[in-house]
Formats: structure tokens, sequence, C-alpha cells
């Protein structure tokens, strides 16, 4: 039976130690900060109980500790959800709600552009910031060398408008980079010509980075965008190539600059990712099923600008720990996650996915991403299963859970000479060995998933490296009741 763990004393000397309890299965098995930043994975139906069992006793107790935190949204209920667990716990003034009716703001190329961090603000960084957001826009692509065409050529565009606005002294929005994009001369007697330099954005630019260049290395690197813009994408580029590249780029960036989008991704900054480190949860008012496309986009901007922020930041084991909770997980991961999940631990960062079934991750990462996938789902050492009626899930989970030796007990009764019982019959017993799961795939099916008229969820634990006093092995079996007070 699941309970959660008591208040410990705020006198705490290391109130965020990786020992530190934040949920007691048992008397003797406890679920730590150490446990936590190993990773979660929450697998469940839907309607299953996992966001209002594991899900939430799991985000309480992390809130509970102190913890800051990203959170990510699919249905619009998510932020209330959210705005309940803080006030439960007594964290209200820790919220901070990101959405087109707040007042929050958050300019991230510009953010980008002034991280004083390691690798802050290189043009490096900044390509590969916004290619991770174009290709979350992608609708799909071609594969093999294609693939690596157009991502060295769409690289090679972002590059160039960074370092042109850089250098030419603009501010870094989308819109100076649209400006830029489509002030382009399209021929190298357009770009000769007086008429288009008197008119174009671009020219502008490039003709006030000469002005104010000094040092020998910016001014070779003027040069080089120089070139880019007049000679190879003017003059050498297939127009059919270039006018690929192009709309790749503004079917993106086009929902950021209009509307609530260009509000709050546009304009001014006033906030960003590093205040989790301080204590803040901000929850991203953005639901998919609002916004669709484009507010996961803008989340999954958050989510890399946030990520960035924790692997680079200075932190110790005294460090608050922060979380990014993403339930609906799939819409959310990026072929950079198992990098990320695997090295995050080390900065006190935790990640807890929810999603219904193991399919979910392959079918967002697409077709030849078998390896990215297994390699995300073998991270995270803490993995929750809620019912499930998915095969595949659930084989799955009776694999990594694994197998115990098992005795069998053979009684045979039979006719013949020898010692007799009673009704005449002889009988012989014999014991065989062999290895069997731990954990069947069929109880997967059954397990309660709440409601009336019993209001229990159940989930079974598997954690690696573990064995649990009140488990079976790695895995122990939880319940939580749905009447219970929170």
């Amino acid at each position: 039976m699941f309970s959660p763990r008591k208040r410990q004393s705020t006198a705490e000397k290391d109130p965020w130690s990786l020992d530190r309890v934040l949920l007691r299965f048992s008397d003797q098995d406890v679920w730590t900060i150490r446990d936590a930043c190993a990773g979660t994975l929450i697998f469940g139906d839907t309607g299953s109980g996992k966001t209002t069992g594991s899900g939430q006793e799991i985000a309480k107790a992390m809130l509970r500790a102190g913890f800051g935190g990203l959170v990510l949204t699919v249905k619009p209920s998510e932020t209330d959800r959210w705005r309940v667990y803080m006030k439960a716990c007594g964290r209200e003034d820790d919220l901070i709600v990101f959405s087109p009716e707040g007042p929050h703001r958050f300019n991230f190329l510009e953010y980008e552009r002034r991280r004083a961090t390691r690798g802050g603000g290189s043009t490096e960084n900044l390509v590969e910031l916004f290619v991770t957001v174009m290709n979350a826009g992608s609708s799909g692509s071609g594969s093999g060398t294609n693939d690596a065409f157009w991502d060295k050529a769409l690289r090679q565009l972002l590059r160039n408008m960074f370092d042109a606005l850089r250098l030419g002294g603009r501010e870094l929005t989308l819109d100076h980079m649209r400006h830029l994009l489509v002030s382009a001369p399209q021929s190298r007697d357009e770009a000769d010509s007086d008429e288009w330099k008197s008119r174009s954005f671009l020219f502008d630019t490039l003709a006030t980075a000469a002005e104010e260049c000094v040092l020998e290395a910016d001014r070779r690197t003027l040069r080089l965008v120089a070139d880019y813009w007049l000679d190879e994408f003017a003059e050498s580029m297939d127009p059919r190539t270039r006018g690929n590249i192009v709309s790749t780029f503004t079917t993106t960036a086009d929902g950021f600059m209009r509307g609530e989008l260009h509000e709050l991704f546009g304009t001014e900054m006033n906030i960003t990712p590093e205040e989790t480190l301080e204590g803040k949860v901000i929850v991203l008012d953005l639901p998919e099923k609002q916004f669709h496309d484009l507010g996961r986009i803008a989340q999954l901007v958050w989510k890399t600008c946030w990520q960035r922020a924790v692997e680079e930041a200075h932190r110790d084991a005294s460090s608050r720990p922060v979380v990014l909770w993403a339930d609906e997980a799939q819409n959310f991961i990026t072929a950079r996650e198992p990098a990320f999940v695997q090295t995050v631990r080390e900065q006190k960062g935790c990640c807890v996915y929810l999603t219904q079934t193991k399919s979910n991750y392959l079918h967002a990462l697409g077709p030849g991403q078998q390896a990215a996938v297994e390699s995300f789902l073998g991270v995270p050492k803490t993995k929750i299963f809620h019912c499930n009626g998915d095969p595949e899930t659930n084989e799955w989970a009776q694999r990594i859970i694994s197998e115990d030796w098992k005795t069998r007990t053979n009684h045979n009764i039979a006719e013949g000479d020898g010692h007799k019982d009673s009704k005449g019959q002889k009988h012989s017993l014999g014991y065989s060995q062999s290895r069997e799961p731990r954990i069947h795939a069929s109880v997967f099916g059954g397990l309660a998933c709440g409601g009336p008229p019993a209001f229990r969820v159940q989930a079974i634990l598997f954690q690696s490296g573990r064995r649990f006093v009140a488990g079976e092995g790695n895995t122990i079996r939880l319940s939580f009741d749905q009447n219970r007070p929170k």
C-alpha cells in the first residue's frame, strides 16, 4: 500500500540532500531525491489513473520538497490542476503561468544571445536552438543524404542571418530575421543594383556592419556573410533550393510573428528559465489542444532553453532540485532527449514523462528513430505501469522487469504396483526450477483504474538496481485512494 512521506522539518541542515525522502512505499521502501533525479517514466491507458494516481503523488512530493520546475501542457485543464497542486503544497507564490493573458514575455532569441553561461550566445547555439524549433514544426522530410543536405543548407542560412544581425547591431528578433530574408537579392544583377541597395534591409544591415566592425575576427566573418548573401544565395544557389529553404523558415516562423505568440516570444523578456533554479514553477499555459502545433512548438522553445539553462548552470549537491514535467510527453520529446536524460541527474534535474504506450514515442520521433527511442526509454531508472491494454507496452514491461528462478512441484497419480493409497492409486512428487517472469504481461491489463465504486488506482513501480523489502525484487505494487484527502 502506498503512503506519502511525512513532512520533514524545514530546519533540516540540508533540505535538498539527495537522500531526502520524497515518498514512502512501506516502512523500509522509500523514494528519494536521488531516485527522482534518475528519471521517471509513467505509462497507462487513458483513464488508468496515471495522472491522478502516481503522477499527482510524485508532483506534490516534489513541490513539498521545494522543487522548481517547468510544466508542459497538452490539455487546457492542466494549468488549473497545477494551481491546485501549488495551493495544496503552500507554494502559490512560486507559481508562474506563462500565457497570453499574463504579463510574462520571453524573447527566446535575445535570451540565447545574452546568456552568460558557458557557450551561451554563440552563433552555433542559436542555430541549434532554431533548428530544433523548426524541426518540431516540420510535417516530415525526406530521408538519407537528402535530409543531410537540407539540414546543412538550413543551418547555413540561419548562421548567416544571425551573424548579419549581430554584426549589424540589430536586435535579434524573428521580425528582423524575416526582413533580412525577404530583402535578400534573388540574382547577382539585383545585388549590384542601386535600386535594391536603397530599399534592402539586408544591404543596410551589411553596410552598418562594415562601418562598425573593428575586430579582425568580426571583419572576416562579415566577408563570409556578404559572400553568402550576395554571391551564393543570390547567384549560385538553384532557385528551387533557395525557395525550399526560405519556405522552411517562413512556414515555421510565421506563427511567431503575429498575434499572441508574437506578443509572448517576439517582444520583451521579463522571465527566464533560470527562475526555476530559484524555486519558481513555470506552467506553460499554451496547451496543444487549444493552440495546436504552434502551442507545441512554443513549449518546445521553452523546453529547449530550459534544458540548456539547467545543463550549463553551476550546481552542486546542495542545489535546489528542478523538474521537467511532461504529461502526454510524446508531444514534446525531440531527438536530443536521450542525451539530456543521460546527464541531467548530475545537475539535480529530474524528468517525469507520462504517456499511454511505448509506441507513442516512436511515432513522435518518426521512422528510423528506433535506436533513439530505445535509448530514451532505457535511461530513467523509475518506471511506473498503470492499467494498460497495449500488448507491446505490457510485454516490454515484462521483459525489463526480468525473470526469477521459480520452483515448480509436479504431482502425478497413476495406477500400478508399489505403495498405494487407500483408493489404490500410486502418487509421485517431482520438483523442477525454471526462469519465469516476475510479473506477466497480462497482469498490467487488470490493474484498478479508479473511479466508483472503490476509487482505487493501482500501479506497479519498477526500479532498476533495486530490491524492495515489501515488493517483488525490483518491483513494488502501489495503490492510490482517490478519496483520500489531498
